[in-house]
């Protein structure tokens, strides 16, 4: 009986330490998709409506709004979010916003995700307002 509990114990030591990393990287890869599909929606908003959509990312709090909506969309704390935006749209210190204009084009940037050593990048690129995930694993 003691080695049955024993090569349980083992086995669970195993286990638990895998399935939580699968976990963060299900959450990384929720959140990326998340916002790759805000941003295209903010890009057809735009063309259609024939007026600038905004997508605003507070790196400091892990949430974003887009223009049009008043929900306050939120990333799990677990994800470290950075921004890189074009100058003249960086808002403060911690935040800043890609904007679509009505012709599909933006002001590109990227937004960064990161979750232990996997990280997914989301790329606007500025002339043709196309949405792209690519995802990077550090080793």
């Amino acid at each position: 009986m003691l080695l049955v509990l024993t090569i349980a114990v083992i086995a669970m030591a195993l286990v638990v330490p895998n399935f939580s990393r699968g976990l963060d990287s299900v959450r990384l890869q929720s959140a990326s998709r998340e916002i790759a599909s805000s941003l295209r929606y903010l890009r057809g908003h735009a063309v259609s409506k024939n007026k600038e959509a905004e997508f605003n990312v507070d790196v400091k709090t892990n949430v974003y709004r887009i223009s049009g909506r008043s929900k306050v969309y939120s990333i799990p704390q677990a994800i470290r979010l950075r921004l890189i935006t074009a100058d003249t749209e960086v808002t403060g210190e911690d935040s800043g916003t890609i904007r679509f204009y009505p012709d599909g084009s933006s002001s590109g940037g990227r937004v960064t995700l990161e979750a232990g050593n996997r990280r997914r990048l989301v790329d606007v690129n500025w002339l043709t307002g196309h949405v792209e995930i690519f995802a990077e694993v550090e080793e």
